[in-house]
């Protein structure tokens, strides 16, 4: 939105408001305005197109305004562009022939900025209607109010709590408009008459309207006021409470924090020509305080061009009535309010997903809202609380995880096509098509909502679509001639071909297509028809990334040579991924190369996924914060319990999980070699150990056993998932020489690393180098 020096603006705009005017030829020297107190400002007016004289020749500077008429001349003053003018009256166009049953519409471009400005409310014009208002003599008082907000400074007006009036009949103007007349006053742009009366109930004559927009144009052209509305400006920003700003040299360093979180979100560099508003007014850069809400506004270039200042946000917690669309209705200290979100407002549901009005689910019932308000009423931010979210997917596996019938872990693999962890608990609803029954793995390649409590991401509820025949996979081809699409189905991973209907609804990363504009290993999630054609395409891009902290890693089974790793991002969600062995991805840890069977639980990691597939894992260990010396270890089936002496005496006992990153000397070391005596480095996240440093060791175990996961017979490397005395496993990796000797324990017979094969079941005697068992003696049970 482009806003112009107001005077210069307003002698491009012609305002007809009688029913015959002279020509715009005519002079603007009226003869009955030759002698008259307010000459100098009709002719400030007419000059800049606010008002026309009569047709007889004279102005009728008597002749009292309607308020109709008052209001339309209040929306000239803020002085909007006409590209914004145009765009605010298109918006607002159904809005008034709705509020005024297609009447007054010779108005309707001025009404239509005064609901966008904040001159009215659209409550506020459908009274003035109802009542027959809008076609009367509008009265001084109600002028003050409206001239006040046209102005920009009716959030100043809402604020203030002392407003000293000094006019002789100050008791008889009506208590809401007293702040609005003590601006006007103090700011020179209404005096009192030689009575010292203001006169509040006096009808606003042509004159009196004419002098006070005079003054008020030149105050708001003096202060450069310039009104700032969100819904028509495309500006870039950033925003924030201020932490500090630095001038050097006249560049401000401004250090800014959000104003969700109040954690420091970086430094904008505020060049010398950089214009600063205060209450839409310009102002110097002493405005930029800390404790204040700064939004920098952005060119093109990414340079700042304006900084719009608050005050201190105004900060309260409300009960959350209902939302509609961007309107959310709360009620606080027992008063009801709507709060409107628009594209500047920061907003956060649950106490972690942030973004902006997009994110919230107006079905979410949220209970609780903290609202920030900037110093012109605006809706900064807003965290709500209490609410519930939803997600979708297709269930990929189901796990019983206890004796309760809805107790379970189940996996979706969301549209996007990343694969993610929930707990089912207990108390959790479930319907299947509609009808309350509970999850069984039957139910595999269903489509499934689940609805989350924003807090935690505990669920809530389960929704099954069994009838809904959904298919997932990468594309391979389109062909938009045949309106036809080939995938590579995820489920089988065999290729398919789908007829796409004229009327599918296709849509790429959330954002409406055509068929024509997806691409090769694009991860599609496509619905069926019963003729097995698409109706609905929903892809993504062929690569994504998540980040987040290794929880759990299990191996397959029997022939299954993948492992599949969970990782929990900060929000708390799991989101699973499968690496196979015989097609490793890409492993860096700790900024060097690495392997797959390096990375441990702990590990702050990101995975990258190409076409649906794992193609690179970068991995960072923790670092140690728990000093102390092993007193004792008990094997369990899930893993160790080591029961330590720490550095400063006290005794502490710890659950170690098989799976947790275990260094000696920057090396990695398998968990089965520690030892009462060994002093550890421990880094602990909560009561969880993610990762162990062996400061000083004592000799390891020299003999494994289990079942191979995969033999990498290029590398003479078996990956053993090894038994351990408790019963639980952990993966070994076993490195075969030359010189090892690999034998039959049936048989005797000896035999190579080619007769070993991913099931075989093996006992292997050697030694530990770092992570790597060096095998001498294998046999083959």
């Amino acid at each position: 939105m482009k806003v112009k020096r107001l005077l210069s603006s307003l002698l491009a705009l012609a305002m007809v408001l009688t029913a015959t005017v002279l020509p715009a030829s005519a002079a603007t020297t009226f003869p009955d305005i030759q002698a008259h107190w307010a000459k100098s400002y009709i002719e400030a007016m007419t000059a800049a197109g606010m008002f026309k004289g009569y047709e007889d020749g004279n102005f009728k500077p008597e002749n009292q305004l309607t308020t109709a008429e008052a209001l339309a001349l209040c929306a000239r003053t803020v002085g909007l562009d006409s590209s914004t003018t145009t765009d605010i009256s298109v918006n607002y166009f159904p809005t008034l022939k709705t509020l005024l049953n297609n009447e007054q519409s010779w108005f309707y471009q001025e009404f239509s900025i005064c609901l966008a400005t904040g001159i009215l409310t659209s409550s506020d014009l459908k009274s003035l209607y109802q009542t027959g208002a809008l076609t009367k003599p509008i009265e001084k008082e109600d002028l003050a109010i409206y001239l006040v907000r046209a102005m920009q400074l009716g959030p100043m007006a809402d604020r203030l709590t002392s407003y000293p009036l000094t006019f002789d009949d100050a008791s008889s103007i009506a208590a809401d408009a007293k702040p609005s007349v003590y601006l006007l006053h103090v700011y020179g742009i209404v005096e009192g008459d030689e009575f010292n009366d203001f006169s509040p109930k006096l009808n606003v004559t042509r004159a009196v309207m004419a002098t006070m927009l005079t003054r008020a144009i030149a105050y708001m052209q003096a202060h450069g006021t310039s009104p700032d509305l969100p819904e028509y400006t495309d500006y870039a920003f950033r925003q924030g409470v201020i932490s500090s700003a630095i001038e050097t040299n006249g560049v401000i360093q401004l250090s800014l924090s959000s104003d969700l979180t109040g954690a420091a979100i970086g430094t904008v560099t505020l060049p010398a020509n950089v214009t600063i508003y205060e209450n839409n007014m310009e102002t110097t850069s002493s405005a930029l305080k800390s404790g204040r809400h700064a939004r920098v506004c952005l060119d093109s270039t990414g340079t700042p061009f304006a900084v719009r200042v608050s005050s201190e946000l105004e900060v309260f917690t409300a009960t959350v009535n209902g939302i509609d669309g961007k309107n959310v209705a709360v009620t606080a200290d027992g008063t009801g309010r709507i709060l409107t979100m628009d594209r500047f407002t920061q907003v956060q549901v649950g106490s972690k997903t942030t973004g902006d009005s997009s994110i919230v689910d107006a079905g979410a019932n949220y209970t609780t809202a903290v609202c920030k308000l900037d110093d012109q009423g605006r809706l900064v931010a807003i965290q709500f609380t209490g609410g519930t979210s939803t997600v979708e997917g297709i269930l990929s596996s189901y796990t019983r995880t206890s004796t309760s019938a809805t107790s379970a872990t189940v996996q979706l693999i969301g549209f996007d096509g990343v694969t993610r962890t929930y707990t089912i608990p207990s108390g959790a609803t479930t319907t299947v098509d509609g009808l309350v029954d509970s999850l069984s793995s039957t139910l595999k390649d269903s489509y499934v909502i689940l609805r989350l409590l924003d807090e935690d991401n505990t669920v809530q509820s389960v929704s099954v679509d069994t009838k809904s025949n959904y298919v997932q996979g990468v594309i391979q081809s389109v062909d938009s001639s045949d309106e036809t699409i080939t995938i590579t189905r995820l489920s089988n991973d065999r290729r398919a071909t789908y007829d796409v209907t004229s009327a599918a609804v296709i849509t790429y990363d959330g954002e409406t297509t055509r068929l024509r504009d997806l691409d090769k290993n694009d991860f599609v999630t496509i619905l069926l028809n019963e003729s097995d054609d698409a109706t609905m395409i929903q892809a993504y891009p062929s690569s994504t990334t998540t980040v987040g902290t290794i929880s759990e890693r299990t191996f397959g089974s029997g022939t299954d040579t993948t492992i599949t790793f969970v990782v929990t991002q900060k929000d708390g969600t799991m989101v699973s991924f499968k690496v196979d062995l015989s097609d490793p991805p890409v492993v860096e840890r700790d900024d060097e190369d690495s392997a797959v069977d390096k990375l441990r639980v702990g590990d702050e990691v990101e995975f990258t996924v190409r076409y649906g597939e794992v193609s690179r894992i970068e991995a960072t260990t923790q670092n140690v914060n728990l000093t102390g010396t092993v007193e004792r270890i008990i094997q369990e089936k899930s893993g160790y319990t080591l029961e330590m002496t720490l550095s400063d005496g006290t005794k502490a006992s710890y659950t170690v999980d098989n799976s947790v990153s275990v260094t000696q000397n920057n090396k990695e070391m398998a968990l089965s070699s520690l030892k009462p005596g060994y002093k550890l480095g421990l880094a602990v996240n909560g009561n969880q150990v993610v990762s162990i440093e062996i400061q000083q060791a004592v000799n390891s175990g020299n003999k494994v056993s289990g079942t191979i996961l995969y033999v990498d017979y290029a590398e003479n490397i078996i990956y053993l998932r090894a038994a351990t005395d408790a019963g639980g496993e952990e993966m070994v990796t076993v490195s075969v020489p030359s010189t090892a000797v690999i034998l039959s324990a049936s048989t005797g017979k000896s035999l190579i690393l080619r007769d070993l094969d991913t099931g075989s079941v093996i006992e292997v005697n050697g030694a530990y180098s770092g992570t790597i068992f060096q095998a001498t003696v294998i046999l083959r049970q």
